[in-house]
């Protein structure tokens, strides 16, 4: 009886930690907290809130200096003690760290990777808390036990500095914020600050977990900033940068994984500071609807659109204002030189606008066409100049040829010859034909902004225009050279270039080489070449985000495919594919993690055999591609036009746009180069549920090796790099390892010893990766459930019993 006694104050004690702990699920940064005098908290209730988290960097060439602040709120009723832990980056020289809570300056140890990876696999075998295998080859500081008192709050700062690492032309600022794997988890306020000194040639700055506001100071430096309220943490947070004095900077992100091609991300970003001379001259033409609908606010904001698009206008440029409502009306008979002069006279010309009739976008679109086929007012010729359609409407084609397939080819049979012409649209309000816009813009090389009712027409098509006003390098071409084989590039064709602004470039290539990267275009009519000899195509490993940023562009190809022509079965298999492999979750692909695909049950009595994994990702695809088609049936057949098409055209637009790993999803995790499900709630023997997380890969018929989590095999198979990232999901979970093979980490599995399933479709009595017991929960957050007396009660019966 007493060791019973023992065993079951040993399980409340780690009970208690778990539920303490279960307040910061998501940060690097812990406090691993020490069992409270009084009564334990429900399971469901966390003590410990965060009520702020920020960083502020500062880089001074290769040095960082990195200040940390976090508030933590014990709302409980109760005084919690605990050790505060903190990885440092991994790989990097880390020095003058200093530590206070309220204003004092705390003691603590600095350990380094050989001595902090034993403290780590203690945590993580004491705890179950397996997050902080992402950080076993990292640093750490460990500060001593402090309360924090019933209701109150602990202002907790860190200072250090580190040299960057620099590899590939590229630094990396690295920020401990949290395991990926609990994105979801959320603090009141994450708020992250960086700024970029003294770095002569800066070109590339680049996140690919949280979209940044980048403020461009000069050359030399930059100002990074990201706020969110109850913010989900996204993994910690990376930084990369690099300088470069050539006109255009380049910077190679590449990743290969095992038994596959390879996948490359291409930072291309010109200098911010340009001579006139290195601007490429444009033809322009603003194509505004002035119908009926346009009337009271909205004119007064397209009026002003057009000023601000007039006044960015560059010297050499030439341009013309076209506005169409039954008919047409023209600034000019043609393309005007910019200067005083003209200049002058268009602004009176936006002044005298007014908006009445109907709207012919046939029309208007061929008398812009016809501007860039006409001779211009100087000298010289039209050929090779690059052409910019701004074109604005709020409206259905109404007037003249309103079908909006015969617009398209009448567009498409006008076009300027020999030069490119980029198209861009505004849909102002949802009463416009998305179809219409988006296959123009994405035919003719540019893209569609809408404008939404509540949102200012001059401050959107104002944001836009600022990014494109100046280009540096025209009709892009990008070469590998002749021994490296690139295909599937993302976008395609390239866009221009432009002062200032970051292009993202993604692609597939088939072998790891040394490469040297060219890119080629013209500047006003000359033919250009820049050259970046000796650049790596990674032979394996590398970044495994780059290939989620490439899947979710070609996800948002493919949907844009299915839009323009219906949906066929060989691009719905393709785009579930993507989904399951990449863990991407699109607003057409949701049903993927809407529920757990298998029921996984509470562990097994000793000597019970295990029930199979009924998940297969075969049959997954296979009802995928199913529901896929059925509902991208129905979207094809939706109206063009309305909330809902505007809505889906944007959802589009931004898978193929984005240069960010997406959000992780409640069902849906993503952790070395490998997609997750979660797949229910594993009851353990001491009451504890634990999420089990399968590969989608996983097929019931592979050989699969159970290992007991926190073993030395455990620990062992952890110290890959690649393992260690998707051990950090759970202590119970599903990884493939090869063609036929996986691992099941388990809390209750054999240490080592391989436990294979016969081929075909196995019995109750052959999986080793379940139980047959009724499920537990469909949920992470599940509880035991506890009687009506409470569970207070419960637990002293329980204690008693």
């Amino acid at each position: 009886m007493p060791g019973k006694r023992f065993q079951k104050i040993a399980t409340v004690v780690l009970l208690v930690c778990l539920c303490l702990l279960s307040a910061l699920p998501a940060m690097a940064q812990r406090i691993i907290i020490d069992p409270p005098i009084m009564p334990p908290l429900p399971p469901q209730q966390s003590p410990i809130t965060i009520d702020l988290h920020s960083i502020d960097a500062v880089v001074d060439g290769p040095l960082a200096t990195v200040h940390v602040t976090q508030i933590f709120h014990n709302i409980s009723g109760v005084t919690v003690e605990g050790k505060y832990v903190f990885p440092l980056p991994a790989e990097a020289a880390v020095s003058d760290f200093q530590m206070t809570v309220d204003g004092q300056v705390m003691e603590g140890k600095l350990y380094t990777a050989e001595e902090a990876r034993r403290i780590y696999e203690e945590i993580v075998r004491s705890l179950r808390d397996p997050a902080l295998l992402e950080y076993l080859g990292s640093n750490l500081f460990q500060a001593s036990v402090f309360p924090i008192p019933a209701g109150a709050t602990r202002k907790i700062e860190l200072t250090y500095t580190q040299v960057l690492p620099l590899e590939e032309g590229l630094y990396r600022l690295h920020l401990p914020l949290g395991a990926a794997q609990t994105a979801t988890a959320k603090v009141d306020k994450l708020a992250i600050r960086v700024e970029l000194r003294n770095q002569p040639g800066l070109r590339t700055v680049y996140s690919p977990n949280f979209n940044l506001d980048i403020q461009r100071q000069g050359d030399d430096g930059a100002l990074i900033g990201y706020e969110s309220a109850a913010a989900a943490i996204r993994g910690d947070f990376d930084l990369y940068f690099g300088a470069d004095t050539s006109q255009i900077g380049v910077n190679l992100l590449t990743y290969k994984p095992s038994g596959e091609d390879g996948y490359f991300l291409l930072l291309a970003a010109p200098s911010v500071e340009v001579a006139q001379q290195e601007i490429v001259s444009r033809d322009v033409v603003v194509v505004l609807d002035t119908s009926g609908s346009m009337q009271g606010e909205k004119i007064e904001q397209a009026r002003k659109a057009v000023r601000f698009v007039v006044q960015q206008l560059n010297p050499g440029d030439r341009f013309n204002l076209i506005s169409f409502s039954t008919g047409t009306r023209l600034w000019q008979a043609q393309l005007q030189e910019v200067n005083e002069t003209t200049l002058a006279n268009a602004q009176g010309w936006i002044d005298q606008i007014t908006a009445s009739g109907s709207t012919d976008i046939n029309r208007a679109l061929l008398e812009a066409m016809a501007q860039f086929a006409a001779p211009s007012t100087d000298t010289g010729t039209n050929t090779g100049r690059p052409a910019y359609l701004l074109f604005m409407t709020d409206g259905l084609p109404t007037q003249g040829e309103t079908n909006a397939e015969l617009i398209i080819n009448n567009v498409q049979q006008n076009l300027p010859a020999k030069r490119a012409l980029r198209l861009f649209s505004f849909g102002v309000g949802f009463d416009v034909n998305t179809d219409l816009l988006d296959t123009l813009s994405g035919d003719l090389g540019g893209r569609t902004t809408y404008v939404k009712p509540d949102e200012a027409i001059d401050e959107k098509v104002g944001n836009f225009y600022a990014q494109i006003g100046k280009p540096v390098l025209a009709n892009v071409k990008l070469d590998f050279g002749p021994t490296a084989v690139v295909d599937e590039l993302y976008p395609y064709p390239l866009p221009d270039f432009f002062a200032g602004e970051q292009q993202v470039i993604v692609g597939r290539y088939r072998q790891g080489a040394t490469v040297d990267v060219t890119l080629q275009g013209s500047v006003n009519g000359k033919a250009v070449t820049f050259s970046y000899p000796g650049r790596t195509l990674a032979k394996a490993g590398g970044e495994p985000f780059i290939a989620r940023i490439w899947a979710t562009r070609k996800i948002g190809d493919l949907l844009t495919q299915i839009r323009r022509n219906g949906p066929q079965s060989e691009l719905t298999d393709a785009i579930v594919e993507l989904s399951l492999k990449y863990g991407i979750v699109t607003p057409y692909t949701s049903y993927l993690v809407q529920e757990p695909t298998t029921p996984i049950l509470v562990q097994p009595s000793e000597g019970e055999a295990p029930a199979p994994l009924l998940y297969s990702s075969e049959t997954a695809v296979a009802d995928g591609s199913a529901k896929l088609r059925e509902q991208t049936a129905a979207e094809a057949q939706a109206a063009p036009s309305g909330e809902s098409a505007v809505t889906a055209s944007v959802a589009r637009d931004a898978l193929r746009q984005t240069s960010v790993v997406g959000a992780a999803q409640e069902n849906l995790q993503f952790a070395g180069g490998r997609t997750f499900t979660y797949q229910g709630a594993v009851a353990l023997p001491d009451g504890l549920q634990v999420p089990l997380w399968v590969d989608t890969l996983f097929v019931p018929s592979m050989q699969v090796e159970t290992v007991a989590f926190g073993s030395e095999r455990y620990f062992e198979l952890a110290a890959q790099d690649d393992l260690a990232s998707a051990f950090s999901l759970s202590s119970e979970v599903v990884v493939v390892t090869g063609a036929e093979t996986a691992i099941r980490v388990s809390n209750s599995g054999g240490d080592s010893a391989p436990i294979g399933n016969a081929p075909g479709e196995p019995t109750q009595a052959e999986s080793p990766l379940a139980s047959p017991t009724p499920v537990v929960s469909n949920t992470p957050e599940a509880t035991p459930d506890v009687s009506e007396k409470g569970w207070w009660e419960d637990f002293w019966d329980w204690m008693g019993r």
